[in-house]
């Protein structure tokens, strides 16, 4: 393997399915369903994934058409990630669609062979539809309830802990002006103290 060639996903390696018997038999057809396991979380990735090695239930029909094999289903996972305003841990389970035509390449027009699924040999590759298919489902901003009142803007305090908690702001304009009461206010109490010296 090359510096510059991406590594493989287990997942990738999971759902390899080999699709010779389909291959030029338009109207055949193969029911596959298999449970995989999670590969590792993916830096950058969105904000609910399926912990490592938690299961995924793959059911699929792949259906020879004249243009290469169509793959139609599910896949099944339950996803963990962190509340979008307090951080607390959040679970949901999804169930996602997954529909994608796998062209035969010489059915692809050169132009069009970025923007296109292409069969690799003869096998069907799911691990990319799969991964996607969850980042489409998930949620992208989870929340733990509704009415999450999310962390303190200024200190990071958890506001559920104590709905009260504010601070006391002070428009920039009017900081230079606070100085200033301050100074006041500590030469007022220095002279009284002086007086009472005396």
């Amino acid at each position: 393997m090359s510096a510059d060639t991406p590594p493989v996903s287990p997942l990738d390696v999971d759902l390899r399915v080999d699709a010779v018997d389909l291959i030029g038999r338009t109207g055949s057809h193969r029911h596959l369903e298999r449970t995989v396991p999670a590969p590792a979380r993916e830096v950058g990735g969105g904000a609910m994934q399926a912990p490592e090695g938690q299961p995924l239930a793959v059911e699929v029909e792949l259906e020879s058409v004249v243009e290469g094999i169509f793959a139609h289903g599910t896949v099944t996972a339950h996803l963990e990630g962190e509340c979008s305003r307090c951080l607390d841990p959040v679970e949901q389970d999804v169930t996602a669609r997954l529909d994608e035509l796998f062209m035969y390449p010489e059915k692809v027009k050169a132009d069009e062979r970025e923007d296109t699924i292409m069969l690799t040999g003869d096998a069907v590759e799911l691990g990319t539809l799969v991964r996607d298919a969850l980042a489409e489902e998930a949620d992208d901003r989870p929340l733990c309830r509704e009415d999450c009142p999310g962390l303190c803007a200024q200190c990071g305090f958890r506001m559920e802990d104590d709905p009260e908690h504010h601070h006391d702001v002070i428009d920039d304009r009017f900081a230079a002006l606070q100085g200033l009461f301050e100074e006041t206010e500590e030469s007022s109490e220095q002279g009284a103290s002086e007086d009472e010296e005396r």
